[in-house]
């Protein structure tokens, strides 16, 4: 994992920037007006996520690997991707975008928090073993390579409005060959541990998905959103930044297993929004 953990940073760097040139201020003063929907995006994503890993792992005799997996991916940002498929799936884009921007923005705070306080509840005697990077190094380097580069391709967007217009598409293209780059030199660097990749963490991380799909589902119907708002929260709910995930997986912690479900999640989770986006085409919902 050596060279993720020396390239990763720069490669999410770039991919945080590029998602951040697709930002317009008129998005978050169109959610302004209407701010039901973006707030209870960030409870399903900042709240619910976190409690659906810390109750999975909390209750299910997984392998530790698994469980910091598991707690790893649900407080991990919404993925780049999100924006495009919730515009595929006839969502919501600026809403979309908020809420990714918001918690790219602030998971700098919520990763480290989140981790630290799973291994004090549940791995106190081994917490400095396992987790052996402090909490404010670690939320300096989450704030590096995620919050920074949104900020800086914010303020370039802000600015070069019409160049960033032409340069967006090129770079929204190279940030897709970025992540997956990611992925797959983290998969190729352990490519003889595929088979227990899949055997290990793969089907383990459907779990997420399917308690994820049904919160986001039961509490967009609760608060009778409408269609657009509902598709866009179950997208940003469910989709996780895995490159985040890789990377800093591979900074925190020293044993690669702890990345298996990171990696695992951040392949399938695109298999699992694949079959909704079937099931809606099929209902005739779009």
């Amino acid at each position: 994992m050596e060279f993720v953990k020396l390239a990763g940073p720069a490669g999410m760097f770039f991919i945080m920037f590029s998602l951040a040139l697709s930002i317009k201020t008129d998005a978050f003063k169109s959610i302004a007006k209407n701010p039901l929907s973006f707030y209870l995006g960030l409870v399903t994503q900042c709240i619910g996520m976190p409690l659906i890993g810390f109750i999975i792992a909390l209750t299910i005799p997984f392998p530790k690997e698994i469980k910091v997996g598991i707690v790893l991916i649900t407080c991990l940002p919404s993925a780049v991707t999100s924006n495009y498929i919730t515009k595929k799936l006839g969502g919501n884009v600026a809403l979309s975008i908020s809420l990714t921007a918001f918690t790219s923005f602030f998971s700098f705070i919520t990763i480290p928090l989140i981790v630290k306080l799973y291994f004090l509840v549940v791995f106190a005697d081994e917490s400095t073993i396992i987790f052996n990077t402090d909490l404010i190094p670690t939320s300096l380097r989450i704030f590096a390579i995620v919050t920074v580069p949104v900020v800086l391709g914010i303020i370039f967007n802000t600015i070069f409005v019409e160049f960033s217009k032409k340069i967006d598409p090129i770079f929204d293209k190279l940030s897709m060959i970025v992540f997956f780059f990611i992925i797959g030199i983290a998969i190729y660097q352990d490519i003889n541990l595929i088979p227990e990749y899949i055997r290990f963490a793969g089907i383990k991380t459907v779990l997420i998905f399917i308690l994820a799909f049904i919160m986001s589902v039961y509490l967009t119907k609760l608060f009778k959103l409408i269609r657009r708002d509902s598709v866009t929260i179950i997208v940003e709910t469910v989709l996780q930044n895995g490159g985040v995930g890789i990377v800093l997986g591979a900074i925190m912690f020293d044993n690669v297993k702890f990345i298996f479900p990171v990696a695992a999640y951040a392949l399938l989770q695109y298999l699992f929004i694949l079959i909704y986006f079937s099931y809606m085409r099929i209902s005739k919902t779009i």
